[in-house]
């Protein structure tokens, strides 16, 4: 008498990995599996639900037949006995789960025993009226493969799952995987694809059409996706090295989503003018960035999740539009012409100034304004700017570093300015922020001397005069100086605003001043002092003394007194030769300074020009 729970079924050999059991209508029995009955031969595969999905990876959405990917508990069975295998779930406890690809892998375990049109044509009449277009069919061991390129139609296929009965008696196991086909790009790929873009492209309007070029009939044999980049880079090698004058090209319906690799395009394809993307995966316009050097007249976005962003229409052309400024039309729709100026596209910029005065009459009060101020701010002692500052000016000083700072550099330390910075991005306590502003023209010049020792590099000052009225002048200004009292002589790059108005004893004084300090770039280091500083002094020669300097002048214009100690300072000449160098330019500071320049880097100024 046979034992409990059923004969012992005879094992049958295959070639592939892939079983099923006897699910004949006519066969209502259960079969069971006794523990050790197959000793390790055909074993099931599991497959790890949470896999990395990788594009040419399969993934198995739990549609493998009820197997899972952890370890399988033993089994109690209805007599206690363990190791009686779990009841197999019914196909109501899958479901069907989207894959991130948009290709789809379809088994059909023991497939190869139909022939191809049968097992198909009994698909096809199980999912009516859905249809189905099946990629790249084959038979693998005693599995029929092929692919499907749509989500609707791996669904449909999946929910078909055992639910065909062939004409042998058995029910049709479909096996449903988010996978993409395996691809190679050899040369004979290469040349396949040159003769179906050859027969696509219209010479006479210089347009290739590679809409849902995986389906065309003349690559059924072959995967020519070209959401791969590595085929869509091989499509524009090809086009480029064929048709490199295309102007128009249509990529509608290739499942498109990342566009980073499509920048290459602009340096290959310079002509082209016209890209259709339509109805492919496209998420946000950000992905766009890539094409932006094309010069596009005409773009095809719709069917892309990116339209679905935006709720206004308006919106969305404005934002496309930013990208490719040219578009006249775009979704098949002609765009109003873009707002713009009426000048042609090669129109030259003017030239860079260093200075913008908005009246010319403001250059001589600006620069002998500056020469003054910053001589007496760059000598040993700065009180006498108190005649400088209006009696109730204000003043303020912010400072923060450079996004490039090495902060545990000492010379980048800005130890000496960030106790006292008014930013007020930083300080929001209105009490704070009254704190650090300084009121009073003793409170400023306080202040000021208590900042380290200065050399500026006049020459390199860009000033801008904003107004310039006989009752407010408004004076911006940017440059570099050097720190002569601390140790490196570090230098740093400040801006800085007067707000200039007239005193009562007929000049003017300086009712507001803001002043940014930070460290220098490396463009303004290189820059640094190249027309103002001299070069050292030759030593003498042994044998000759160095001549006594001519006695200076007696100068008594208090403004030539301010030049000159400007000039002296800045060149490190004595002041006769000073005195000699602002006469001859008529006391222009900014014309002695260039003259000395070209003298000294000509080896035109003696020795004894630097001897005090």
């Amino acid at each position: 008498m046979p034992k409990r729970g059923g004969a012992r079924i005879k094992n049958w050999k295959t070639d592939n990995d892939h079983f099923e059991h006897d699910d004949r209508s006519h066969n209502p029995r259960r079969v069971s599996f006794k523990p050790g009955t197959n000793k390790g031969k055909n074993k099931f595969t599991h497959w790890n639900k949470n896999a990395k999905l990788l594009l040419d990876d399969d993934v198995d959405m739990g549609m493998s037949g009820g197997l899972s990917g952890g370890p399988r508990k033993p089994f109690r069975g209805r007599g206690g006995r363990l190791g009686s295998p779990a009841p197999r779930p019914g196909h109501a406890g899958k479901r069907f789960t989207p894959g991130m690809l948009p290709w789809y892998q379809i088994v059909i375990p023991y497939g190869a025993k139909h022939e191809k049109e049968v097992l198909l044509r009994a698909l096809l009449n199980h999912v009516s009226p859905d249809i189905f277009n099946p990629h790249y069919y084959r038979i693998n061991g005693n599995a029929a493969i092929f692919y499907v390129d749509d989500v609707k139609s791996a669904e449909s296929l999946f929910k078909a799952d055992k639910k065909i009965l062939m004409p042998d008696g058995f029910k049709l196991v479909v096996i449903v995987r988010n996978a993409v086909p395996s691809v190679n790009i050899d040369a004979n790929m290469k040349e396949k694809m040159k003769l179906v873009m050859a027969k696509r492209y219209n010479p006479a309007t210089k347009a290739l059409d590679m809409t849902k070029f995986h389906s065309d009939p003349d690559l059924s044999e072959i995967f020519c996706g070209l959401f791969r980049p590595v085929i869509m880079l091989s499509a524009i090698d090809i086009i480029a090295e064929n048709i490199p004058d295309i102007e128009a090209l249509n990529l509608n319906d290739n499942k498109l989503h990342g566009l980073d690799h499509l920048k290459i395009m602009a340096t290959k394809l310079k002509n082209l003018k016209i890209l259709y993307l339509a109805d492919n995966r496209i998420p946000i316009v950000g992905s766009l960035e890539s094409l932006r050097s094309l010069p596009l007249v005409e773009l095809m976005l719709k069917g892309n999740p990116l339209q679905n962003r935006f709720s206004d229409h308006d919106d969305y052309v404005s934002t496309v539009r930013k990208k490719f400024p040219k578009l006249v039309r775009l979704d098949g729709v002609d765009l109003p012409p873009a707002i713009g100026f009426d000048v042609s596209e090669d129109v030259a910029l003017p030239a860079q100034q260093q200075s913008f005065l908005i009246e010319p009459a403001a250059q001589d009060f600006v620069r002998q304004f500056l020469a003054q101020y910053f001589a007496v701010y760059d000598s040993e002692s700065r009180q006498s700017l108190m005649d400088a500052y209006h009696e109730n000016a204000t003043m303020s000083m912010t400072s923060t570093y450079l996004t490039h700072d090495t902060r545990n550099s000492p010379a980048t330390k800005l130890q000496q300015y960030m106790p006292n910075s008014r930013n007020i991005l930083r300080i929001t306590d209105r009490e704070s922020r009254r704190r650090y502003l300084r009121t009073g023209k003793l409170q400023v010049v306080a202040f000021l001397s208590d900042l380290p020792k200065t050399t500026h590099d006049l020459m390199g000052f860009a000033v801008d005069v904003l107004i310039y009225t006989p009752t407010l002048i408004m004076v911006s200004m940017n440059g570099v100086f050097k720190e002569t009292s601390t140790q490196g002589n570090t230098s740093r790059s400040f801006h800085r605003t007067f707000m200039i108005v007239p005193n009562s004893c007929g000049g003017f004084c300086i009712i507001n001043d803001m002043v940014f300090i930070t460290n220098t770039t490396k463009e303004q280091e290189d820059k640094l002092f190249q027309s103002g500083v001299p070069a050292p002094a030759p030593a003498p020669a042994p044998v000759a003394a160095a001549p006594a300097p001519a006695p200076a002048p007696a100068v008594h214009n208090e403004h030539h007194k301010m030049l000159l100690a400007a000039l002296s300072q800045q060149t490190g000449m004595n002041e006769y030769w000073s005195m000699n160098c602002l006469q001859e330019t008529g006391w222009d500071l900014q014309k002695a300074m260039f003259i000395f320049n070209k003298l000294q880097s000509e080896g035109k100024i003696p020795h004894e020009a630097f001897v005090k």
